[in-house]
């Protein structure tokens, strides 16, 4: 046995359950200085709060995996909000206002899609560009205001019925099926990650990348109505200024849970464990009635010991795949 192998067995549990261990401290903190922290009503209320951020982390996953970003969701939810509240009020029919909004959130997902795959130009750019005109076009439509309704779709989502649970937790539950199963067995699923692999030999091997990153970009405005649905039926409003920063979290959510930033790497249980692990920090701190200044300090060190215990466990990884090379080719060498 190798005498480093050790560093490389640490490397792997840091990698696999690394934010598990880091929850766990923080878990005990929030419940020692908030005794209803482990309640099984806050514990639902934590699945509630985030589940904007579930569900738009699983379209983020695909796009991450295929080397790609997607930094739209939160602008895009907005409109695609704002446009189900103003058909709602001028309808009263809730399956024609949520219509409207997943007609919006798949055509700002075509556009960002066109643009990358067609254009050349880099998703980084193009979805940022996508973060600022569609929350402009937002606050352009309502004037800035939060336009407020009434259905009984709200009270039926805001509900409990099963197990204590509302259909908003069960839309998040089948957002990461959906995700896993497309992810796992479906060609799509397999074109993800051999874009984030190698583009070009993807390309050479016949599959057509433009149309898959097209396809991966619809996906993720699928996911982005969810998310608009569940925050709209939480809120009875359509805001432009609403799920501000949802994509940021969403995108740390998936790295800190174990997706690579190069693309290529990454999977909906991983994302799970990163979400899970982000929303008992969003909750813990919230609770804690601290100001904004503190919060985001508190939130931002605790993100950035994520990502550190991420980086040392692939380097443990990556350093401990290279000895092995090497010990393998002196022995050939021998």
């Amino acid at each position: 046995m190798s005498p480093h192998r050790p560093g490389e067995i640490a490397g792997r549990i840091l990698k696999e359950y690394g934010l598990v261990i880091m929850a766990v401290p923080l878990v005990l903190v929030f419940a020692l200085l908030n005794p209803d922290f482990l309640t099984f009503d806050n514990l639902v209320s934590i699945l509630e709060q985030n589940a904007a951020l579930a569900i738009v982390a699983v379209g983020v996953t695909f796009t991450i995996i295929a080397g790609q970003f997607d930094l739209s969701p939160g602008s895009v939810a907005a409109l695609s909000g704002v446009l189900l509240a103003v058909v709602l009020r001028a309808s009263h029919s809730m399956a024609s206002a949520l219509a409207a909004s997943l007609g919006v959130a798949l055509a700002c997902g075509l556009f960002n899609g066109v643009l990358l795959s067609y254009l050349g130009i880099n998703s980084v750019i193009v979805t940022l560009a996508a973060m600022i005109w569609a929350r402009g076009l937002a606050l352009g439509i309502t004037g800035g205001d939060s336009l407020p309704f009434t259905h009984p779709f709200v009270a039926f989502m805001n509900g409990r019925f099963i197990l204590g649970l509302s259909p908003i937790i069960v839309v998040v539950v089948a957002s990461y099926v959906i995700g896993w199963f497309m992810l796992n067995h479906t060609r799509l699923g397999r074109y993800t990650y051999a874009l984030g692999g190698d583009v070009e030999a993807t390309r050479q091997a016949g599959v057509n990348t433009d149309v898959t990153k097209l396809t991966l970009f619809l996906l993720s405005g699928f996911f982005v109505w969810l998310a608009t649905a569940v925050t709209t039926a939480r809120m009875s409003a359509g805001a432009p200024n609403a799920v501000y920063g949802l994509e940021f979290d969403a995108i740390v959510a998936v790295i800190i849970g174990g997706s690579s930033m190069m693309g290529g790497e990454g999977s909906i249980r991983k994302t799970v464990v990163g979400v899970i692990f982000l929303s008992i920090l969003n909750n813990g701190l919230s609770t804690m009635g601290m100001r904004d200044s503190a919060f985001y300090l508190y939130k931002g060190v605790v993100i950035l010991v994520a990502l550190f215990f991420e980086v040392i466990s692939r380097r443990a990884l990556r350093s401990g795949t290279a000895r092995e090379a090497a010990m393998s080719g002196g022995r050939s060498a021998t």
